[in-house]
């Protein structure tokens, strides 16, 4: 497993621009998430969330993947502050193209820190397969990854689903629903759902990883 990076001394060949904005974005976003700690995060586009930043840009804009670890973690009982979270992601190098963050965080990459956690997952391409895995459980939480677009169209029209980004979130399924932390920018509390083929609809899915540890909350 590739090595994780938990602070600047541990790379040399870290360029110093990322480093000096890595550890200048910790320091200001501790101090703004300060009273947030704990909780479960929704609405990135509010008043706390969108004064974060991941690289260069707001987490208001490209925060998804980061919150939805978050919420995923403490739904699991480990409660690791955003800003911590969003530190280690940028010394790790795990934006989607652009180390500025504007297109947030690769979906694929973030196998890497449940891993270097030491947090057991199972992660899945189609949304038949997560759905008969999480089938006989009553209580199970993870993320999820989808275009936002919906899917139109035939031929070549069907690739517009990539032109208005991705979209990840934290699920937890409770009985026989299914909660969604952060689906839009405005929320203030979970979506609920009937079934994870409902929260996706008709946009492409990327992948969803499940957490193999209790739900603590």
């Amino acid at each position: 497993m590739k090595q994780w990076i938990t602070s600047p001394e541990q790379y040399k060949g870290l360029q110093k621009g990322r480093m000096n904005t890595a550890q200048q974005n910790l320091a200001a976003n501790t101090a703004a998430f300060a009273g947030s700690e704990g909780k479960l995060l929704h609405g990135q586009g509010g008043e706390t969330l969108k004064k974060l930043t991941y690289g260069k840009n707001s987490l208001s804009w490209c925060g998804c993947e980061l919150i939805a670890v978050a919420n995923a973690m403490l739904l699991t009982g480990h409660s690791i502050p955003l800003p911590e979270i969003v530190f280690e992601f940028e010394m790790n190098k795990m934006q989607l193209l652009l180390p500025s963050g504007y297109f947030g965080t690769s979906p694929k990459k973030i196998r890497r820190y449940f891993e270097h956690k030491g947090v057991p997952f199972h992660s899945f391409k189609r949304v038949d397969e997560l759905e008969r895995y999480i089938a006989d459980k009553d209580t199970v939480c993870g993320i999820l990854s989808f275009w936002n677009r919906e899917i139109k169209g035939k031929g070549p029209g069907r690739l517009l689903f990539f032109t208005k980004g991705l979209h990840t979130v934290a699920f937890l399924k409770k009985h026989s629903n299914i909660y969604i932390y952060n689906r839009r920018n405005s929320a203030s509390s979970a979506s609920k759902y009937d079934s994870i083929s409902e929260v996706i609809g008709d946009r492409r899915f990327i992948l969803s990883y499940v957490l193999d540890e209790d739900v603590k909350s």
